[in-house]
């Protein structure tokens, strides 16, 4: 039996590891949380950190393994590669792949080689971090090289930028920060897969996000798919982004992007190179047949990828959506409704992350780990989907140990 060590073990990796497995694989796991979610699915789980590449790499020759994949963690990309790199094994990505795909900075500089758009954005250098003339307000800052809202906030004056700063360059162990334009307007998520050295986008989905939780980053509230976008989107963005994956090489790889879009102008700001939290590829799977997953396991292996069913960003007509469920700050006493609606026949994945007795600290709001939950649905029309969304939202209660409705309020599909 092949042996393949996942880099990663947060909730959102599990089914990776699962397809892994079903695949006929022996799946190990490292992550240094010995209570990692995912360790529980897999064959195997270690505690060596997937930052640290030359454990790792001793760990992969006396345990033979027979290929290496991350999981859902942006982090760990880099460290992915120099693995593979170390070892001769198959990877996705070259080391200035995923540098560029995983570095905002960077990832900015490329886009504007191609005439990409991007949010304007100001570098600000720990040597240079009292320098703040002719700030624009409100701003968003971010690091470089985290995501899912970590180490983000948004500023509305010298002192909001001050201390929001300090919070960015704790978060990150890079030289400089960015310091970005405060977008107000549409969202949206576009996934690619790339095979053979070709581009296709397959799937694109309109964001709803939060904005109540003050100068916190805006963490997704759900998604819609395919976006109303989508026309608009292919006629003007997609032959550019065709042109820069090629232009960087890319092979047989996947990539999902984040971009604002303001006067059917998009806007991007956040390179997800690698499967996401959000798993636009459970979409995929359901509805188009195309498995991500298990085209990233055949490319750890070496094996001959499967190239049908990709070309499908329209969803063939049908309406989907991820419903996220976020808590505010508190400890999880009573979680009702998931009972009600686990044999809905519009849902066919839920993904749940907190449980009773859980607690959501104040670190933990603004970024995606106050996601109680995630859940994958679609239906036959547009209406049905309205529908049942609000349906669900409406079932799913939350409440903390004074017995107040820990969740907020979710996204209105109109």
């Amino acid at each position: 039996m092949k042996k393949i060590l996942i880099l990663g073990a947060n909730p959102e990796t599990i089914p990776l590891i699962e397809t892994a497995k079903s695949m006929g694989l022996y799946t190990i796991v490292t992550d240094p949380d010995p209570n990692a979610p995912a360790k529980k699915v897999a064959d195997r789980g270690i505690n060596i950190n997937g930052m640290d590449v030359e454990r790792l790499v001793e760990f992969c020759k006396q345990e033979k393994v027979d290929s290496v994949l991350v999981g859902v963690a942006d982090r760990l990309i880099e460290p992915y590669q120099k693995v593979c790199e170390a070892l001769n094994l198959p990877c996705y990505g070259n080391e200035y792949q995923c540098e560029v795909l995983t570095n905002k900075g960077k990832f900015n500089n490329l886009c504007k080689e191609y005439g990409v758009s991007t949010i304007p954005s100001l570098p600000l250098y720990r040597k240079n971090i009292d320098s703040l003339e002719n700030i624009t307000y409100p701003v968003f800052i971010k690091p470089i090289d985290r995501n899912s809202g970590k180490g983000m906030s948004i500023a509305y004056n010298e002192t909001e930028l001050k201390k929001g700063i300090e919070k960015a360059f704790n978060n990150t162990s890079s030289d400089y920060i960015l310091l970005e334009r405060y977008m107000t307007c549409s969202d949206v998520l576009v996934s690619y897969t790339i095979v053979d050295g070709e581009p296709i986008l397959s799937a694109i989905a309109d964001r709803y996000t939060c904005k109540e939780q003050g100068k916190t980053s805006q963490v997704c509230l759900g998604a819609i798919y395919p976006s109303d976008l989508l026309n608009v989107y292919m006629d003007k963005e997609y032959p550019k982004m065709v042109r820069m994956l090629k232009g960087i090489g890319l092979k047989n790889a996947i990539l999902t992007i984040s971009a604002f879009v303001e006067d059917d102008n998009f806007y991007y700001y956040d390179p997800g190179f690698r499967l996401q939290g959000e798993a636009p590829n459970l979409h995929m799977e359901n509805i188009n047949k195309f498995d991500q997953k298990k085209f990233l396991i055949d490319i750890a292996l070496g094996n001959e990828t499967n190239k049908s069913n990709i070309t499908k960003a329209d969803f063939q007509n049908k309406h989907a959506a991820t419903i996220w469920f976020l808590l505010k700050k508190g400890t999880i006493q009573q979680i009702n409704g998931f009972e009600k609606i686990e044999n809905d026949p519009s849902i066919f994945h839920i993904s749940r992350r907190l449980f009773e007795d859980d607690i959501i600290s104040e670190e933990m709001v603004g970024t995606e780990s106050q996601v109680m939950a995630r859940i994958y649905m679609c239906c036959q029309t547009k209406q049905k989907l309205k529908n049942k969304i609000s349906e669900i939202q409406d079932i799913v209660k939350v409440f903390d140990k004074d017995n107040n409705n820990q969740l907020i309020n979710g996204f209105k599909y109109e």
